[in-house]
C-alpha cells in the first residue's frame, strides 16, 4: 500500500457542471478563480474534453480551443488534464485516424498535459491510434477501463483489461466509474490486485450518484490507489464527484493526507457557492443521492442531459419509463458500460422506445450502426432478435472500425475555404460539421447563450440587451421567484415555456401568433396563423415521433418508395433519427426542407 499522500485531481471545470449543469459553465465563470485554483496543489485539472466541445459550440457559443488556451494561459504550475473517448474523440462517432492523430496533436499544443483515453464499450482497439498519437506528440497517456456491472462483469475481467492496457504503452491506468456503481469494498479489492499485479499509477474516478462515492474513494485510498478525482464541495455531490474538502479532513493527519491550505479551499467554495445559483435552472431535480442507479445505471451527465432532453420534448413526466427502459435496451445492446456515446446511444433508444410505444419501431441511426459493428465489439453478445429487425440481413463488422474510415482532414479543409482560419477549426468542423457551421454564423451575429443571476432590488441590470432568466416578481404584496426553465416546439403557432414559480414547475402555453388579415368589408383584423403544414390522418403521412430538427431530406416529390425506405433524417437528442415510409407509394406531397423544426403529428412527407 502506497504511504505517500494521496493524490487529486480536480473536476470543477469539467465533469462537475457536465454533470450537475448539462456541461453549461462558462469560460467567464471559470477565469476569476482559475489562479486560486493553480494555488492549491492538485496533481490536475480536468478542464476540456467530454462534453464541453460539444457544449461550447451548440449552447454556449465559446469557441473551445480559445477556452483551453484562455485556461492555460492561467494555470501555470498545474497540469492540465482532459477526457478523450478514443476513436470517439469529443464526440458521437467514430473518426478517421488522420482526424485522430491531428486532434490529439492541437490538443497537446494547445496546452493539456494528460489525456484520459477510453473507449464507450471497452473495445481497446478503439483506443490505439489515441494512445499512440499521445505518446507521439508528448502527452502522458492515461488509459481507462468502464467500469460497469452486469453478469460478464468480474474483478478477473478488469485486471485482464488493465494489463493489456499497460501493454499498450499507458502511463496511468484509470478506473472510470461513470455512473457510481463502484461500492467501497469491491474498489478495495479491485485496487489492492492492480497494486499488486501492474506496476503503473492506479486513478480512480467516480461520480456519487447512488451516495457512495465518500466511502469508496476513502477504501480506495486505503488499498493503496495513487490519485482520485474530486470537486470543491460546493460543485460536489449527487452526480457529480465526492467533495474535496470532506476527503481532506477525513485524511487529514494520516500518511495519505494531501495537506492542502484549507482556507484556500474555503475561499473557492465560496466562489462557486454563488456561481452555480447561476445554472440552477439546468440543475435536475433527479440529481441524487438515487440508490436506483445501481438498477438502471445511468451516469451523472447522461441522467442532467436526459432530464433537460426529455423535457424539451414535454415529456418529462415519462423519465420513470425511459429509465426502467434503459436496462432492458441495454441488454439488448450487449450489456455495454453506459457512457459516452454509448450512454446517449442506449438512452436516445430507450426514449425511442417509450415514446413511440413500440420497442425499436424508430431506431437512430447510432442504433443501426452500433448493432453493425461500428463502434466495435460489444462486451457480451446482443439481442439477435432486436439485431434482425433493425439490420435485417446485414452483415456484422468484425474489423477495427476505424479502419473502414477514410480520411477526412484535408477534405473538411477544402470544403471549409476561408472560413478556416487554422487547423484547430477543421477540427472543429470535422467533429460537429453542421453545429460548427451554426456556431460561426452566431459568432458573426454575436449571439451567446445567456445566464443570468436573480437581480436584487438595488442592483441595475447588465446591458447586454438580453431579458435575465432568473428574476422576482411582486405581485399584491407577496413575492415571487421565477426562472426561465426552457421552451418547447411551436404546435399551431403555440409555444409552450416551462417556468419554474418558488422552485415549482408551471407550463405556460404562449398564444398564437397573429397576422393581418383583410376583410370584405375593406378592414384588417389579427386572425390567428395557420400551421404551415397539415396534421397527421392518413396512412401514408410520414411523421417524427418527437420535436427535432431535419437533417436530410432522402427523396423528393414523385419517387416511388416502399414501405420502411428511410425518407427524412430528423436530429433529436443530439442523436440523429431515420424515418421510414409507413407504406408503398408515391411520394406526392413535401412540406419540410432541411433545417426546419418539425413537431410530432405534423405530416412531413405525404406518401400515396
Amino acid at each position: 500500500m502506497s504511504k505517500s499522500p494521496v493524490k487529486i485531481m480536480d473536476t470543477t471545470f469539467r465533469d462537475a457542471h457536465q454533470s450537475l449543469h448539462a456541461t453549461r459553465m462558462k469560460l467567464e465563470d471559470i477565469v476569476p478563480i482559475a489562479e486560486k485554483m493553480d494555488q492549491v496543489g492538485f496533481h490536475s485539472l480536468e478542464v476540456w474534453g467530454g462534453a464541453t466541445f460539444d457544449s461550447c459550440l451548440r449552447f454556449l457559443r465559446e469557441d473551445p480551443w480559445e477556452r483551453l488556451r484562455t485556461i492555460r494561459a492561467l494555470v501555470k504550475n498545474t497540469k492540465l488534464q482532459m477526457l478523450l473517448r478514443g476513436q470517439n474523440l469529443v464526440g458521437y462517432r467514430h473518426y478517421p485516424d488522420d482526424v485522430v492523430e491531428k486532434f490529439v496533436e492541437k490538443t497537446v499544443e494547445n496546452g493539456i498535459d494528460i489525456l484520459r483515453i477510453f473507449d464507450a464499450i471497452n473495445d481497446l482497439r478503439n483506443l490505439e491510434k489515441s494512445v499512440e498519437a499521445t505518446l507521439k506528440y508528448g502527452g502522458i497517456a492515461e488509459v481507462a477501463f468502464c467500469y460497469t456491472v452486469g453478469p460478464i462483469y468480474t474483478i478477473d475481467y478488469f485486471i485482464e483489461l488493465a494489463k493489456r492496457i499497460r501493454d499498450m504503452g499507458a502511463h496511468i491506468i484509470c478506473i472510470k466509474d461513470m455512473a457510481g456503481l463502484l461500492d467501497p469494498y469491491t474498489a478495495y479489492e479491485l485496487i489492492k490486485r492492480l497494486k499488486e499485479e501492474i506496476a503503473l499509477p492506479i486513478h480512480l474516478h467516480t461520480h456519487d450518484t447512488a451516495g457512495m462515492a465518500v466511502a469508496t474513494t476513502i477504501k480506495a485510498i486505503e488499498a493503496g490507489v495513487d490519485i482520485v478525482d474530486t470537486s470543491i464541495s460546493t460543485m460536489a455531490g449527487g452526480t457529480s464527484q465526492p467533495p474535496l474538502e470532506t476527503i481532506c479532513h477525513i485524511l487529514k493527519g494520516s500518511e495519505r493526507d494531501p495537506q492542502f491550505n484549507m482556507e484556500l479551499l474555503d475561499e473557492i467554495a465560496d466562489y462557486f457557492y454563488e456561481v452555480r445559483k447561476k445554472y440552477k435552472s439546468l440543475e435536475s431535480e433527479y440529481i441524487g443521492p438515487d440508490p436506483k442507479v445501481i438498477v438502471y445505471q445511468v451516469p451523472g451527465g447522461m441522467l442532467s442531459n436526459l432530464v433537460n432532453q426529455l423535457r424539451e420534448q414535454n415529456a418529462l413526466h415519462r423519465i420513470k419509463e425511459v429509465m426502467e427502459e434503459i436496462p432492458h435496451v441495454r441488454e439488448d445492446f450487449g450489456f455495454p458500460p453506459l457512457v459516452t456515446p454509448s450512454s446517449q446511444i442506449v438512452g436516445t433508444q430507450a426514449t425511442l422506445n417509450v415514446l413511440t410505444g413500440e420497442r425499436y419501431k424508430m431506431v437512430t441511426t447510432e442504433t443501426k450502426n452500433y448493432f453493425k459493428g461500428l463502434y466495435g465489439k460489444p462486451p457480451a453478445p446482443v439481442n439477435e432478435e432486436v439485431r434482425k429487425k433493425i439490420l435485417g440481413d446485414e452483415e456484422f463488422i468484425t474489423v477495427r472500425p476505424a479502419d473502414l474510415l477514410p480520411p477526412e482532414f484535408e477534405k473538411a479543409k477544402a470544403e471549409l475555404k476561408e472560413k478556416a482560419k487554422s487547423d484547430e477549426d477543421v477540427l472543429s468542423y470535422c467533429l460537429f460539421p453542421k453545429i460548427y457551421l451554426e456556431f460561426l454564423e452566431a459568432k458573426e451575429k454575436g449571439i451567446k447563450e445567456e445566464v443570468s443571476m436573480p437581480q436584487k432590488e438595488e442592483q441595475k441590470p447588465t446591458p447586454t440587451g438580453l431579458a435575465p432568466t432568473e428574476f422576482m416578481i411582486n405581485l399584491y404584496g407577496e413575492s415571487y421567484h421565477v426562472k426561465v426553465g426552457g421552451k418547447g416546439h411551436k404546435v399551431d403557432g403555440k409555444r409552450p415555456y416551462f417556468l419554474y414559480v418558488n422552485n415549482q414547475l408551471v407550463e405556460v402555453i404562449v398564444e398564437p401568433l397573429q397576422e393581418i388579415v383583410p376583410t370584405e368589408e375593406g378592414k384588417v383584423e389579427l386572425k390567428p396563423k395557420e400551421s404551415i403544414r397539415p396534421r397527421a390522418t392518413e396512412a401514408g403521412d410520414v411523421t417524427s415521433p418527437m420535436p427535432g430538427t431535419v437533417v436530410k431530406i432522402k427523396v423528393k416529390k414523385g419517387d416511388k418508395v416502399s414501405s420502411g425506405d428511410t425518407v427524412v433524417i430528423v436530429e433529436a437528442m443530439k442523436m440523429e433519427n431515420e424515418i421510414h415510409a409507413p407504406v408503398d407509394g408515391l411520394v406526392e406531397e413535401i412540406y419540410i426542407k432541411e433545417g426546419d423544426m418539425v413537431n410530432p403529428d405534423e405530416v412531413m412527407i405525404r406518401i400515396r
